[in-house]
């Protein structure tokens, strides 16, 4: 039982620690983390679908951003300042992407119906709306997020 357990651990290792290293490229790209060296902390994982991390410059450890990620959201951050918990991150993201998805649509009215980027605008709406949505209805499951909240 203990092995399978660590097995489930590494397992879960094995997914989220590419996809974090994925994330801290593409914050170093945008600028939204800066400096030689860059570390990250996953704080609330779920497995195979959902990855929140705390990102920040070394030394800068107060000036973190809080990222999201994977299968089941787009990847996407804030400052660390806007967010205590990462049930509250995922709470932000939710309004956050259904608001996008509200904009997005009424760009997309704007649009002639014969540019090809309407399609690619709804299949992204849909999208954050699905990825809203999922958030959501996790923020309203206390259960899951009470590891997340423990002091480190």
């Amino acid at each position: 039982m203990v092995e399978k357990a660590e097995a489930d651990k590494e397992a879960l290792r094995s997914w989220y620690k590419p996809l974090l290293d994925t994330v801290v490229k593409h914050m170093l790209k945008l600028g939204a983390v800066t400096g030689t060296a860059v570390e990250a902390r996953p704080v609330w994982v779920l497995p195979y679908k959902i990855l929140i991390a705390k990102v920040w410059g070394v030394g800068q450890k107060n000036s973190f951003i809080w990222t999201i990620s994977g299968e089941s959201a787009v990847t996407d951050h804030i400052p660390g300042n806007l967010a205590a918990t990462a049930k509250d991150v995922a709470r932000h993201f939710s309004f956050k992407w259904q608001m996008d998805a509200d904009r997005l649509l009424e760009v997309a009215k704007n649009r002639s119906p014969a540019e090809n980027t309407q399609l690619q605008v709804a299949n992204y709406t849909n999208k954050l709306i699905q990825n809203a949505e999922l958030l959501y209805d996790l923020t309203e499951r206390d259960d899951i997020w009470a590891e997340s909240e423990k002091p480190r």
